[in-house]
């Protein structure tokens, strides 16, 4: 206990001694560090969040089901609202809604001439009111308005697939507007003449046209049926491993996926997005390092005949290092305290009442308790072994070297 009060009071004469303008640019400088680390793994975080959730929200919920895979693949999940209802009762699941997919040939003739273009697309059959409960479509329309259970003879298009709302693509239809007229030209042969009802902003390029349930069981001639069921979920009262595995015990025959098995390649995309965070943020750890074993040091060198009297009247070697590592954790602390001021008290406040518009959706920054945690401990241990190698290289010097330079 004596050696450690020792090294605090070195340490608190050389901290009070020193530089004023060392310290505080050494501080800056720390500041920035953790700063760096911290917002580009929130940035990232946030990215992966908007991305994820316009997925959920817009594509596939929180869990897809299909049909029977094995042994022999079906076209369709057959009783749908009966597996729906199973599905429903599991404790957690806030609704699901069922899909028809189907394919088609989309034309359209803009200036009423006879002349019309066509867009492969796909179609998608859906019970308005359960849609509501899974994704948010309904929320996005830019002109018209949405479907109606009973709709049979109207649809809704994508923004993307409409044309005219952005930059032209060869794979849109030209310009199409709530009320004009579309031709919709099915696999099995049936062709049928639908009004645009709605079209809704595909922020991300799906491409996709909505028809009801009872127009897609009319054109397949089907009943109950689904080409897939979406569920979604309250993630707070289960994980989504926990939801697959309760769905696959209920209908174990079904295919069952969630959105990140779903999405696939833009699931390793999420995952390059977190090992770029973790790279960031051991650079700036590396940074914050280097700056403390680079101050430390030459301090430490500047000072040798204060540290060769200093052992020459009976001061130990260790309690010497001990002093410049609690200089070296106040550096870092300090900077840390800092840095966490610029980030949780100016920039994320700041990111959150003004966040940035990317295509998709709004971009604050996410911070993760278990990132914030480990960045800050990973900074002040930096500090800590940064302080220590240099002063016990300094320490370990002959007395007399020291004293007489």
């Amino acid at each position: 206990m004596k050696d450690i009060k020792t090294a605090i009071f070195i340490a608190y004469k050389s901290l009070v001694k020193g530089s004023k303008s060392t310290l505080l640019l050494l501080v800056f400088i720390l500041a920035l560090s953790y700063l760096n680390m911290m917002f580009i793994s929130g940035i990232l975080a946030g990215l992966q969040n908007v991305f994820e959730t316009t997925m959920i929200n817009v594509l596939t919920s929180h869990i897809t089901v299909g049909p029977e895979q094995e042994p022999e693949p079906k076209q369709y999940i057959l009783n749908a609202d009966q597996v729906r209802r199973q599905i429903e009762s599991i404790p957690g699941v806030l609704a699901t809604a069922r899909h028809y997919s189907l394919a088609g040939s989309i034309s359209f003739d803009k200036d009423k001439n006879g002349i019309t273009k066509s867009v492969s697309g796909t179609i998608i059959g859906i019970d308005p009111i359960q849609e509501e409960k899974v994704l948010t479509i309904y929320r996005l329309l830019k002109n018209g308005q949405y479907l109606s259970p009973t709709d049979t003879d109207q649809i809704i298009i994508s923004s993307a697939l409409a044309g005219g709302y952005g930059v032209p693509a060869p794979s849109d239809l030209g310009g199409v507007r709530a009320k004009d007229k579309v031709k919709i030209t099915y696999p099995n042969g049936v062709i049928r003449t639908y009004t645009v009802k709605g079209i809704y902003d595909d922020t991300i390029g799906i491409f996709e046209t909505f028809i009801t349930t009872r127009e897609a069981e009319s054109v397949l001639n089907t009943y109950n049926s689904a080409s897939q069921i979406l569920v979604k979920t309250d993630l707070s009262l289960n994980t989504l491993n926990g939801y697959e595995h309760k769905i696959k015990l209920l209908e174990p025959k079904l295919k069952v996926q969630n959105f990140l098995d779903i999405l696939g390649t833009v699931a390793a995309f999420l995952n390059a997005l977190n090992l770029i965070s973790f790279i960031v943020g051991f650079i700036s750890v590396l940074v914050a390092a280097i700056t403390i074993f680079v101050l430390v040091y030459i301090n430490a060198i500047s000072k040798a005949r204060q540290i060769g009297i200093l052992r020459a009247i009976g001061i130990k070697q260790r309690i010497v290092v001990l002093s410049y590592v609690l200089q070296s954790l106040f550096y870092a602390f300090c900077g840390v305290l800092a840095g966490a001021f610029l980030v949780f008290a100016v920039l994320t406040p700041l990111l959150n009442r003004y966040p940035i518009n990317i295509d998709f959706g709004y971009l604050s920054l996410v911070h993760r308790k278990m990132v914030v945690v480990l960045g800050t401990i990973s900074l002040v241990a930096a500090g800590l072994l940064a302080g220590f190698v240099p002063a016990r290289i300094v320490a370990k010097k002959d007395i007399l070297k020291a004293i007489w330079g």
